[in-house]
């Protein structure tokens, strides 16, 4: 049946039957009858109409209709409908393209001949080049809007993402619609900030590593869980889902799912030069990127020549005046992907993290030993799982210092000049001896003056001056570290403890609200503003946060968690259920040897605020290392413990602390 509005195209178009319904807008089979022609013909939705407003639709359309290039559907025609119930919808017309998407190539055979996934990549790639020299960014690039007819490939829908780009946030929100499609979208976009053809160039990997693998390079249940793996997570490398993947396919494709777009290729030509650079296995199966049906003019391979010729002649020289310099060789992409899915656990703080960190830098050593940050990696997840009570295959918590120690001097002779590995011997210090910051000093000097641009070494500075009592040098050298990183999460987090210990509530909460934004499942940013909630008095954020928390972990972290309820309750007046609670954190934590600092600190917190200083004590007497610093640091800070700081056995306890 024809749509209502049929009358409105009753002099150019006849609608014969609708062909789909997407997000954006009904596509109509038309016949176009002043060319007697078929065409597609969409027309937007009304909410989205309305979201985008009539005359910025306008303003796009013109501009994508100046793209003329093979691989970009044409736009024929465009107006505005104007509906009986006075709204305005605009519309537009292209080419009806026999064929099929690439959405539905993928769902019928999951993943594509490697040559021909480089060829469409290759195809689409083009369009997007073309677009991007004209100012034109796509912003929805994914297989919906890829049609393959016969050998050729089209790229469809250039404009209607920037149209809702630039819309009002608040009337986009009212629709319910995202912009842009979440398993393709770059971070830069998923996170809101502005984007630009290095966005694109990320959809487009995104797009060939789902050719290749059968699933796009991050997937999860909803948009958000989607957004969180590709903030946190390095994309897993493809030779262990399809070992026939040529490795420069591979390490193009992983540079192109950089996170940080300063990181990728400075432009979609650059990405598709590198998967097909040349002396790599590609040769054996021809040129797949070159432009299809034999279009690609003698100059354009003449110049390819000419660049491999010269690329040769410089990889001779580097061979000749570097000889057996292992140590400065490129290293092996999959050790790099398997290092940063190791690091990517640490900083997730929870025991499966930890054990995939491990299972993941052991494999990226056994690869190559001698890749230094491997080692010093292994070194802090090491250091994590024994400060936390986390469990390693094949370990103990006793030996698990040794094995960092090992790890550190294992850096170390392999690289003298690794910062990392500096910043990781501080930090081991402090495991080692937490009443001494002389030796972590040291390394962390050493570290500074290798390179002053790591986060966690900023991070490190800031935890020395706290501990002793300088909280103000704190919170600047945590700022630094976000500045440095603002994706930094340990940084975010402990700014919002920062604030927290300084007494200044809506400044934490702001802080504890932006580690959650860009990673909803990071324990410490849950618990942190379940603490932060407290003291603001919004039991109900609180009760979520600490809930949250317990949902995404086990064990130890757990533990904290219920305490972290207790206290709550307890703040509440719910006296009966903060005791039904704290005997439950009993029970679980008996086999907690030794007790871990932290959760010495927030059960006997939650006594605390039962007004039981008793039971309070006591359970920070638990902790066998009461000189600890760090330690010091939470019970002369933490608001809880107000209750309580007069007395003189906690007193005994926080001596020596300095101020907070």
């Amino acid at each position: 049946m024809a749509d209502p509005r049929e009358a409105s195209f009753a002099d150019r178009y006849t609608l014969e039957r609708e062909l789909g319904r997407g997000g954006m807008a009904t596509v109509w089979l038309a016949r176009d009858l002043r060319h007697e022609r078929q065409v597609a013909l969409k027309i937007l939705h009304p909410e989205l109409a309305g979201a985008i407003g009539v005359d910025r639709f306008v303003r796009e359309v013109r501009l994508t209709a100046r793209l003329q290039h093979p691989n970009v559907a044409p736009l024929l025609d465009s107006g505005i409908l104007q509906a009986g119930d006075g709204t305005s919808q605009p519309w537009f017309v292209m080419p009806y393209l026999e064929g099929e998407s690439l959405r539905a190539r993928l769902e019928r055979e999951r993943q594509l001949p490697v040559h021909e996934a480089l060829r469409i990549t290759a195809e689409v790639g083009a369009a997007l080049q073309a677009a991007h020299q004209l100012g034109v960014v796509h912003r929805d690039v994914k297989p919906e809007n890829v049609v393959i007819s016969g050998d050729r490939v089209w790229v469809v829908d250039f404009g209607i993402a920037k149209a809702l780009a630039d819309s009002e946030a608040e009337r986009l929100t009212s629709t319910g619609l995202a912009i842009g499609t979440p398993a393709y979208m770059s971070p830069e976009q998923s996170s809101g900030e502005p984007v630009d053809a290095r966005s694109d160039q990320y959809s487009l990997a995104s797009m060939l590593y789902e050719m290749l693998a059968g699933e796009p390079p991050f997937t999860g249940p909803t948009a958000q869980a989607i957004a969180a793996r590709r903030l946190t997570e390095p994309a897993r490398p493809l030779i262990a889902v399809r070992s026939t993947v040529p490795p420069s396919v591979e390490r193009a494709l992983l540079k192109a799912l950089e996170r940080v777009p300063a990181d990728r290729y400075p432009d979609v030509a650059a990405f598709l030069s590198a998967l097909r650079m040349p002396g790599d296995s590609l040769s054996a199966i021809g040129d797949p990127l070159s432009e299809p049906r034999g279009r690609a003019d003698w100059r354009s391979r003449s110049s390819l020549i000419a660049a491999a010729l010269v690329a040769l002649a410089l990889l001779g020289g580097w061979l000749v005046l570097r000889p057996g310099r292992t140590g400065a060789r490129e290293p092996d992409p999959e050790v790099v992907t398997l290092y940063r899915r190791g690091m990517a656990g640490y900083e997730r703080r929870t025991p499966a993290a930890i054990a995939d960190a491990v299972g993941s830098l052991r494999a990226a050593l056994a690869r190559d030993s001698s890749y230094a940050p491997a080692w010093t990696g292994l070194a802090q997840v090491y250091i994590r799982a024994e400060e936390r009570g986390f469990p390693v295959a094949g370990m103990s918590r006793d030996s698990m210092i040794q094995a960092a120690v090992a790890a550190v001097d294992r850096a170390l002779a392999l690289d003298s000049a690794n910062a990392h590995a500096w910043v990781a011997r501080a930090i081991l210090s402090l495991r080692v001896d937490p009443t001494d910051h002389e030796p972590a000093r040291r390394s962390l000097q050493r570290g500074f003056a290798l390179d002053s641009t790591i986060p966690l070494a900023w991070h490190m500075r800031a935890r020395l001056a706290a501990e002793n009592g300088d909280l103000p040098s704190a919170l600047r050298a945590w700022h630094r570290a976000v500045e440095l990183d603002p994706r930094y999460l340990n940084g975010l987090a402990f700014l919002a403890l920062g604030f927290y210990w300084h007494r200044q509530f809506d400044s934490a909460a702001v802080w504890a609200d932006s580690v959650l934004a860009l990673d909803p499942s990071f324990i410490l940013g849950r618990t942190a503003a379940g603490s932060i909630a407290i003291e603001r008095g919004d039991y109900a954020r609180a009760l979520s946060a600490f809930d949250a928390a317990k949902r995404l972990t086990t064990a130890v972290a757990m533990v904290e968690a219920l305490a972290g309820t207790a206290q709550t309750k307890a703040r509440m007046g719910q006296r009966q259920q903060a005791r039904a609670l704290l005997a439950q954190v009993d029970s679980m934590s008996r086999g907690f040897i030794p007790m871990p600092l932290h959760t010495a600190v927030y059960v006997a917190e939650a006594w605390a605020e039962l007004g039981e200083p008793g039971p309070a004590v006591r359970w920070l007497e638990k902790y066998d290392r009461p000189r600890d610093l760090h330690f010091k640091l939470h019970l002369r800070c933490d608001p809880p413990f107000d209750r309580i700081r007069a007395r003189s056995d906690f007193a005994a306890l926080v001596l020596g602390g300095g101020e907070c």
